[in-house]
This record gives structure tokens, C-alpha cells and sequence, in this order.
């Protein structure tokens, strides 16, 4: 049974918290609706154009661009197009809460690899031995061999899927599962493209998808020697000569850190696209924090009072906060009590300045689209 060892260090830590940071404001801060999905379609084509170029296809990028989304009879361009529709796969996957399984990545894979001819439903594993590495210069690896894949991959998805390991950050188990999959190479290609896939959708299930907004080989691609020494981490170049349990600290090290990287980045877009919306939108708007614009997209979209403790529920804090933060907004001139002559606050409404502007809102809901929550539109 598959059993990662690892040690939490400091460094590790520090990643995470930076990840959680950029999870928060990315998750928070408003975009129109139009905005948001320009900024997926764009962070898709770089998956697919990084990607691709890691894995050695050394087609121009304007080349690439043009096959994103068109089959071709030039395997460089059909590459292309394949981890394309590999990717809504994948954007599919995540809305309908699709486990990782064999059957899973084995139909990832049938739709990311070259094939001519009929195209199988599902890959099957390697039936030989694969060599790997000899376009980088960390060395070359040679994985196990093809009569136990069928079993490590079993073990493999058994771990992704048990409650043990879901008790793990979702970065971390990610990071894990990108190595495993890699150290196993089930394939003989297209196994760094599913590894990378498998990754980003873990992350998307636990929480940590930034809207479709990361792209997780920007980090690798700046340097790919650097990227294949970590997969490496000193060890034997054959799997059975220590790599089948190996210490994974410098890999999860070296990939949360990445991860730390790119989504800083994402969050900094983001940070960016908002600003310029707050230069133009309304005064009673630009006032408010995130907190007060998620209370107010839920009195002017879905409800016109809200008590305390469904405000504990909405903006995740405890009791106390969330009265302390009650008459806060009260004193500022947000909110005020939905009963002014009540002894005791049981709930509140949007303030008479807001509660007009709440108004237009609802007869112009376009115009504002980008206070709407996913769940709204």
C-alpha cells in the first residue's frame, strides 16, 4: 500500500500560508462576469501552450494558438488540440465532484495522447520498460517495471482516495500525487501532462481551483532543469533502489513553493482587475470591504434581512465577531436593525443609502454583474 513519508517543515508551512492568502483574496474579491471568463480562457491556453512545450513540442506559439481548438492531421498541432478538450475533461470532472480513479485517468490519458486510427476510450498501461530523462540534464530514470504498474497504480488511487489522506492539506496531497504519478510513469507518454492535470484538479476539488485561474507550469517552465532535479531529489536513478519509499520534504518543498508562486500571481491579476472596477463604481460600493461587499451581494441578491447568526454562517466567523462586525456596520452606516426600538438585535437590513442603491442594482443587475457570486448567475 502506498504510504508517502514526509516531515512538515517550516518552509512548507510559510507556502501554504501564502497559498491560503491568495486562495482568499482570488475567492473574494469581485470580477465581472465577462472579466473572469476572459482571464479562465486565457489561463487554459498557457496550460496548454507551457505544457506542451515542457513535454517537447517545439511549436511556435502563434502555431499553437491557432490549433487550440481545431483537429489537425500535424501531430505537433493535434497535441495541442487534445489537452485542450483533456482540459474541459477536466472543467467537466470538477462540476458534476468526479473522484480520481484508474478508469478516470485512463480516459484523461486517451484523450491527451496521439493516435491514429480509431481513438480507444480508455489508455491501458505500458506493456515495457520506459527510459526518462533523456531530454533534460538531471539524469535519466528508470521506472518500475510494466508487470507492477497495474498494482502501484491500484495503490495509488486507493491513497488519493482514502479518508486518511483527505485529513491532508489539499496542496500537499496534490504535490504527493503529482511524484507518485510520475515515479510510477504508467505510460510510455503524455505522463508529465496527466501528473500536472491530476494536480491541478486536486486542488480544484479541495477548495484551492482559484476560480480556473492558476497555471501551474508557469512556474516549471521558467526553469525546466530545476523542475526535473526536484522530481529527482538525489535519488538512484532506478525505482527500486530507494525511490519506491522515498522521503518526498524537497519535493513538497520545492512544489508548494511553485504553487505559493503562481498563485500569488493569479491573486495579483485579480488584485489589478479590481482596482480598475473600483475607480469606476459607485462611492457606497468602493467604501466596502470584502466582507461587507459579500453581505451586501446576499441582502441585494438572495434575501432582504439577515440575522446574526446566518451572517456567522456567510462570512465564516465566530459569534462574537460577528456581533462585534454588527455594530460596526450599524455605527458606519451600512446596516441598521430591522426593528429600531427592539432591546436586543435579531437582524438587520441594508441601511436606507445602501438600500437605494440596492435597488438600482435589481432593475440594472448587468450593469453590476461583477457583485455576483458564482451561484447568482
Amino acid at each position: 500500500m502506498f504510504n508517502p513519508k514526509f516531515t512538515s517543515t517550516t518552509k512548507m508551512i510559510n507556502s501554504l500560508l501564502e497559498i491560503q492568502r491568495a486562495s482568499v483574496v482570488i475567492e473574494q474579491l469581485p470580477l465581472p462576469v465577462d472579466i473572469l471568463q476572459q482571464l479562465q480562457k486565457e489561463a487554459k491556453e498557457t496550460t496548454v501552450l507551457l505544457s506542451t512545450r515542457m513535454e517537447g513540442n517545439d511549436l511556435e506559439d502563434e502555431k499553437k494558438r491557432r490549433a487550440l481548438y481545431k483537429n489537425s492531421n500535424v501531430e505537433d498541432e493535434q497535441e495541442v488540440y487534445n489537452l485542450m478538450k483533456a482540459i474541459d475533461i477536466l472543467d467537466d470532472s470538477e462540476q458534476r465532484g468526479l473522484p480520481v480513479t484508474e478508469e478516470w485517468i485512463k480516459k484523461l490519458h486517451a484523450i491527451i495522447r496521439i493516435s491514429h486510427g480509431g481513438r480507444p476510450k480508455f489508455s491501458e498501461y505500458r506493456m515495457e520498460q520506459n527510459k526518462v530523462g533523456d531530454r533534460n540534464q538531471s539524469g535519466f530514470y528508470l521506472p518500475p517495471e510494466h508487470i507492477d504498474v497495474p498494482i502501484l497504480m491500484e495503490d495509488y488511487v486507493a491513497w488519493l482516495n482514502s479518508p486518511k489522506t483527505h485529513e491532508l492539506p489539499a496542496p500537499i496531497r496534490a504535490g504527493i500525487a503529482m511524484w507518485q504519478f510520475l515515479t510510477i510513469h504508467p505510460y510510455m507518454d503524455g505522463n508529465g501532462r496527466v501528473a500536472r492535470m491530476i494536480a491541478t484538479y486536486i486542488l480544484r476539488l479541495g477548495g484551492y481551483g482559484l476560480k480556473r485561474l492558476f497555471v501551474l507550469e508557469n512556474f516549471y517552465d521558467r526553469n525546466l532543469s530545476d523542475y526535473y532535479k526536484a522530481l529527482q531529489m538525489g535519488l538512484s536513478h532506478n525505482y527500486y533502489f530507494g525511490r519506491n519509499d522515498a522521503d518526498l520534504t524537497p519535493w513538497l518543498e520545492y512544489f508548494l513553493g511553485g504553487l505559493a508562486e503562481v498563485y500569488s500571481q493569479a491573486a495579483d491579476i485579480v488584485r489589478e482587475k479590481n482596482a480598475e472596477l473600483l475607480r469606476v463604481e459607485p462611492d457606497l460600493i468602493r467604501q466596502l470591504d470584502i466582507q461587507q461587499r459579500q453581505l451586501f451581494r446576499q441582502l441585494v441578491f438572495k434575501q432582504d434581512e439577515i440575522t446574526t447568526p446566518e451572517i456567522m454562517i456567510l462570512l465564516g466567523m465566530g459569534d462574537r465577531t460577528a456581533r462585534e462586525k454588527v455594530k460596526q456596520w450599524i455605527g458606519s452606516g451600512f446596516l441598521q436593525p430591522k426593528d429600531p426600538n427592539a432591546q436586543r438585535i435579531r437582524s438587520v437590513v441594508l441601511s436606507h443609502w445602501y438600500e437605494e442603491l440596492a435597488d438600482v442594482i435589481r432593475e440594472n443587475p448587468q450593469q453590476y454583474n461583477y457583485l455576483l457570486s458564482k451561484g447568482d448567475y
